[in-house]
């Protein structure tokens, strides 16, 4: 059986990946699962956590969680920071799961224009460990797409665009589902970027 060092847990709305990690960062291997936070309750985190990293022996090893497990409506509320901040903001908070050792990392908050983010902080600390002083606006393509600045190593502003949520409500309850295809149409692709 697989033991990890650490285990990385990316638990969005609609899905939850899991990592086992090796004490220098490689991935030794991989789970999903259609458990997302919007499928469950406050008291079922525990078991949909267990159920996926099943396949491993993860005693004693450390789990990171970001994403909505963090929110409101998620397994326990982690605090926002609050932005200019670094990508990853001090602090996790920690739900009773028994023999699970696991750590929620904070979301992010914004003022003004008002918006919040889970989980993609995480992401955007990834990218940025890879490409030192790196400034720009980063696009996260996902149910609520995130148009990030970053400069200096921090995250100074951010925008959320529902356009994935838009298109999974449109495509599937309107009656513009009849419309929409399957696969892939590069020339309309094209067209539309």
């Amino acid at each position: 059986m697989l033991k990890p060092d650490w285990i990385a847990v990316d638990w969005g709305t609609s899905n939850m990946r899991a990592w086992a990690m090796s004490a220098s960062g490689t991935v030794l291997d991989e789970v999903r699962s259609d458990r997302g936070m919007g499928s469950l309750k406050p008291a079922e985190f525990e078991q949909a956590l267990r159920d996926a990293i099943a396949p491993w022996d993860h005693k004693g090893a450390p789990m990171i969680a970001c994403g909505m497990v963090g929110a409101k409506q998620g397994w326990m509320e982690a605090p926002y920071a609050a932005v200019p901040c670094a990508a990853t903001p001090e602090g996790f908070t920690k739900p009773d799961a028994g023999d699970l050792d696991v750590y929620i990392i904070a979301g992010l908050k914004q003022a003004d224009p008002a918006d919040v983010m889970r989980g993609e902080e995480t992401q955007i600390a990834g990218f940025l460990s890879m490409n030192k002083n790196w400034d720009g606006v980063i696009c996260l393509p996902g149910t609520h797409t995130k148009w990030v600045h970053v400069s200096a190593g921090e995250i100074v502003s951010f925008r959320t665009a529902m356009t994935g949520e838009m298109f999974s409500l449109l495509s599937r309850q309107s009656v513009l589902r009849h419309s929409v295809g399957d696969g892939w149409d590069e020339q309309a692709f094209a067209l539309g970027v």
